[in-house]
């Protein structure tokens, strides 16, 4: 009997199948780390509001359905000689701006970014604005503040920030007002009345009221230089304008008042005509007065 000897071998074969790796779909950013936005203001008046659009994109590495949502804190605040404040606006809600990058959301605080496209592009803008209160009381310069505005994932993380600054600057501007006189707009009547010519005349009290965001400067210039005259006879009658009491110049060529930034009430000079004794015909006698306050 043969006995044979016999040899095997097992092979252990082991495979694996490869999974394709599971894409993050939403995964947003913003475009760009820094952003300024700069409004030149010029139009200043009661209850005047200055309104700055602007945007901030967003766009989505990942390559699905995206949303996140934009909060604001404050950096520097617009604190500062000027006075100038703003919001900030989404639509048509005005945005909280939290104390800090740290403090807790608000309902106003968050922006909602629906719809956010995918991929390296340009993103999706999301609309914001600037609304800045123009009225007297606020001072002519640049006023700069920041704000860091972070990035929410839906699930509540902060993934990106970006630095927005804004930059205000308030332009010299001026208005006036003549007060105590007859007329509208900017032709304003002082009637003297009938004047004697062996007295002392004065006109009743009147004055300029003036409006301005920076020191500014006050003229006067007569037509006649400082004379009522009649048209048909040569006859002058000299007369002087007083501000605060003191005379002023009637050739408009030096500046008879120098004020400062003005509060919102705006400064009150007091004005007063006075006519010396003369010597003149009979008549109906006048000049032109043009005041000029110029911002510098």
């Amino acid at each position: 009997m043969r006995i044979g000897i016999f040899a095997s071998a097992i092979f252990l074969l082991t495979a694996s199948v490869a999974h394709p790796a599971s894409a993050q779909d939403c995964s947003p950013e913003f475009t760009q780390s820094s952003q300024t936005v700069s409004i030149t203001a010029s139009e200043i008046g009661t209850d005047q509001v200055l309104r700055e659009t602007f945007g901030i994109r967003v766009r989505n590495q990942g390559n699905g359905q995206c949303s996140a949502s934009l909060r604001f804190s404050w950096q520097t605040t617009p604190t500062g000689p000027h006075g100038v404040s703003y919001a900030l606006v989404s639509a048509s809600q005005t945005v909280d701006i939290l104390p800090a990058d740290i403090g807790a959301p608000s309902t106003a605080s968050d922006v909602f970014v629906a719809g956010i496209p995918s991929g390296s592009g340009n993103g999706r803008n999301v609309p914001l604005a600037v609304q800045v209160p123009l009225s007297w009381g606020i001072g002519s310069g640049l006023t700069s503040s920041s704000i860091l505005v972070q990035l929410i994932s839906p699930d509540g993380q902060v993934v990106d920030q970006l630095n927005l600054a804004i930059d205000i600057n308030v332009l010299p501007s001026v208005a006036l007002r003549i007060v105590g006189a007859t007329g509208q707009g900017r032709v304003a009547r002082v009637d003297l009345g009938a004047i004697e010519n062996d007295r002392i005349n004065r006109s009743q009290p009147l004055g300029v009221r003036v409006w301005s965001t920076s020191p500014y400067q006050v003229t006067y210039r007569s037509a006649n230089r400082g004379a009522l005259v009649q048209a048909d006879l040569p006859d002058r009658i000299e007369y002087e304008l007083r501000a605060a009491g003191a005379v002023v110049d009637l050739t408009g060529n030096r500046p008879s008042t120098v004020g400062q930034r003005t509060s919102s009430l705006g400064d009150l000079h007091s004005l007063e005509v006075v006519v010396p004794p003369f010597e003149a015909q009979a008549g109906k006698y006048g000049d032109r007065v043009t005041i000029t306050v110029t911002a510098s």
